[in-house]
C-alpha cells in the first residue's frame, strides 16, 4: 500500500508568536496498525476527516511563502511536495529548515530526536507523534536554538546557511559569539 498523509499540523510562527495554526485529519482506507500504535490515531478520528484532495490545497494556501520549517524536515517536505504532485498541486517550493540541524549546531544533547529535546529542554509537549504537537515542539526548538545562533546569522538565508554547516565548525562559531 501506498503511504498517505492522514493528519497535518502545523503553526505560523513570528516573533516568538504563534499567529495561525493549521490541523487537520485526513481521510483514508487504510490504517496500518502499526501507524495507530505510534500516533494513537483510530480508524474513527478519520471517519468525518476531509479527503487529502480537499486538505491538501487548504493546507498548500496555509503555508504560502513561508519557511518550512520541521525535525527531519526532509522526510516532512518530501511527503507532502509528493502529495501536491499526486493531487495537481505542483511540488512543494518553499525554502525549508531542519531543527534537527539547528539543534546540533547550537544546542548541548546526547540525542537530538524531537522526544528527547522535548524533555532534556523543558518543553514538556505532552503528546508526541501527533501533527500539531510536533510542530509546537519543533518550533520550541527552534526559538531554543535561535538564541545560540552567532551574531553573524541574520537572515532566514544566512540560517539556513548555518544549519547545513559541518557541525564542528558551525559549534566553534556558537562558542565564539562571546
Amino acid at each position: 500500500k501506498r503511504s498517505q498523509i492522514i493528519e497535518i499540523g502545523a503553526l505560523k510562527w513570528k516573533n516568538g508568536e504563534v499567529i495561525d495554526r493549521f490541523e487537520s485529519f485526513a481521510a483514508c482506507s487504510y490504517l496500518p496498525y502499526q501507524i495507530s500504535e505510534i500516533t494513537g490515531i483510530n480508524p474513527e478520528d478519520l471517519e468525518s476527516a476531509p479527503p487529502l484532495s480537499k486538505m491538501l490545497p487548504e493546507f498548500k494556501a496555509f503555508l504560502g511563502d513561508a519557511l518550512f520549517v520541521a525535525h527531519n524536515v526532509s522526510f516532512d517536505y518530501n511527503f507532502i511536495s509528493h502529495s501536491f504532485e499526486r493531487f495537481g498541486l505542483g511540488v512543494l517550493g518553499n525554502r525549508k529548515l531542519c531543527t534537527i540541524e539547528l539543534a546540533r549546531r547550537t544546542i548541548e544533547a546526547e540525542h537530538y530526536g524531537l522526544g528527547h529535546l522535548n524533555i532534556v529542554l523543558d518543553i514538556n509537549t505532552l503528546v508526541h507523534h501527533r501533527a500539531y504537537a510536533d510542530a509546537v515542539t519543533a518550533a520550541k526548538v527552534l526559538e531554543i536554538g535561535l538564541k545560540n545562533i552567532p551574531s553573524e546569522v541574520t537572515t532566514t538565508e544566512s540560517l539556513i546557511d548555518f544549519t547545513k554547516m559541518p557541525v564542528n565548525k558551525a559549534k566553534k562559531l556558537t562558542q565564539d559569539r562571546g
